[in-house]
This record gives C-alpha cells, structure tokens and sequence, in this order.
C-alpha cells in the first residue's frame, strides 16, 4: 500500500469521519468483529478508533468516493456478521440440546 498523506488543513470528509461519535461507530465496529474480520476489544474507544482510523484511510485514498466504497464494505461485512452470528446461534441450541 502506498504512503497516505494527510492534508495541511482540514477537509469536509475528513471533519465528517472525524466528527463521528462511539454510537455512530459502534454498531460498525461490532460488525466487524462479529464477522471475524477484525480483533477489536470490546471497550467504545477501541471501536471508536477501528472505525475513525478505518474511514480515514479510505477518505485519503479515495477523496469523495469514501463514503460509496465504505457503504458497500459495510453491507458485505453486515451480512457476514449476520450469517456469523446464525452460525453461532444455531451451534448453541445444537449444545444445547446435546446437553439436555
């Protein structure tokens, strides 16, 4: 991966990424960790910044286009993160019935 750099003044999109609070980048964070895409204790400020450090990334590699390619990210680990969790329910009534 190339060098990113950071910009000298602040941008509209990285204010926006910036700008975004732990109830904002939670339920993305959970996401990932669910899907087993990312080790992200479970604290908000480790979430916090997985997500913010994530969606500064993609503002300094793709300008604009962040937010698009973000979207799409997000709903293919969203729908891993659901078939995860399936998964994960379904093996605990498995154990469960195993058990009883």
């Amino acid at each position: 991966m190339a060098d990113l750099t950071y910009p000298a003044t602040l941008t509209d999109d990285l204010r926006e990424v910036l700008g975004m609070m732990n109830f904002q980048t939670g339920p993305m964070a959970h996401a990932f960790r669910d899907a087993g895409l990312a080790e992200i204790r479970k604290k908000c400020e480790e979430e916090q910044a997985f997500i913010l450090d994530w969606l500064i990334r993609l503002v300094l590699e793709h300008g604009a286009g962040w937010r698009r390619i973000a979207g799409e990210t997000l709903q293919e680990v969203a729908a891993e993160a659901k078939a995860a969790r399936a998964a994960a329910a379904t093996a605990a009534a498995q154990r469960g019935r195993d058990d009883g």
